[in-house]
């Protein structure tokens, strides 16, 4: 991840400035350590051997020197250093601060990497919930902090809830198409469920029973529609009779489920049977034709 990327590269810098440093700091501490083995030997030595005094002396305030320019060098070269750090690291933090909502709106990025970049950049999250939302105070790693106020998120029951357009919606089609057709309409027109999932067949069905709408075949029934056993003890024929004269054409099937079939009762006609000269059968004729030919 970009994220653990630029932070480990920062990582390894820092580590590196800390190793520069310390041996910078090593240094410094050895010529300040050679100064004062010269100021002992030069406080050691008799003051009348002047050769011997002055040599040292002279050895005492170049150490002296050494001492100084180091501690200058290491000053110079730690202000330096921090500024070079602190200079890569803005370009990093620019850098990734430019790439970050690329990456976390990057639908290959798992939820997992998410959490982790989220963990990495948040030290805390304190809570607090209101009727409608919830206050999030939060301390990020570097210190600083933010507040947001969001609104609460929808119970589960909120979420399974139908909208009441929907509900309309339903009542509305079921007098004219069936639950699949329904679920179809409704995903056309880009409508989906709470959950955000398209509808399907078993999901128009529990909107019907959960508000009591009358399904498609009911709302028939009611119109006069007919099932093929009761159109065939309207007629006195079989349902056999029934299918074949909806494979002619005499009558109109107005349902199927793949259960049943609903049928319009045919007005003005009557049912002729046994024609003369030809097994014994019913057909439908209009009202007013002989039963005989």
């Amino acid at each position: 991840m970009i994220l653990e990327v630029t932070l480990a590269v920062q990582q390894e810098l820092e580590s590196r400035a800390a190793e520069i440093d310390t041996a910078r700091r090593q240094h410094v501490e050895r010529t300040r350590y050679e100064v004062e083995l010269a100021r002992r030997r030069y406080m050691n030595v008799d003051p009348d051997n002047r050769l011997v005094a002055n040599s040292l002396e002279a050895e005492w305030n170049e150490k002296l020197r050494i001492h100084s320019d180091a501690a200058a060098e290491y000053d110079r070269r730690a202000r330096e250093q921090a500024a070079a750090l602190d200079e890569q690291a803005r370009l990093r933090i620019r850098e990734l601060a430019e790439q970050f909502p690329r990456v976390w709106n990057d639908p290959r990025v798992p939820s997992a990497e998410r959490k982790r970049i989220f963990r990495l950049l948040v030290e805390d999250i304190t809570l607090q919930k209101g009727q409608t939302t919830i206050t999030a105070n939060l301390r990020l790693s570097g210190g600083a902090t933010r507040t947001l106020v969001l609104p609460r998120p929808l119970s589960i029951a909120d979420i399974r809830r139908v909208k009441a357009e929907i509900v309309a919606e339903v009542d509305h089609l079921l007098n004219h198409h069936n639950d699949p057709e329904i679920a179809e309409i409704l995903n056309g027109r880009g409508f989906r469920t709470g959950e955000g999932l398209p509808y399907d067949p078993r999901k128009i069905h529990d909107i019907r029973k959960n508000h009591n709408l009358s399904s498609r075949p009911d709302r028939l029934r009611r119109l006069g529609m007919l099932t093929t056993r009761q159109l065939a003890d309207h007629f006195e024929v079989s349902q056999s009779a029934i299918q074949k004269w909806g494979r002619q054409g005499l009558i109109k099937k107005s349902y199927h489920d793949g259960l049943r079939d609903l049928w319009e009762v045919p007005a003005e006609q009557i049912v002729v049977k046994g024609r003369p000269g030809r097994p014994a059968s019913a057909h439908l004729a209009p009202i007013g034709t002989p039963l005989s030919e």
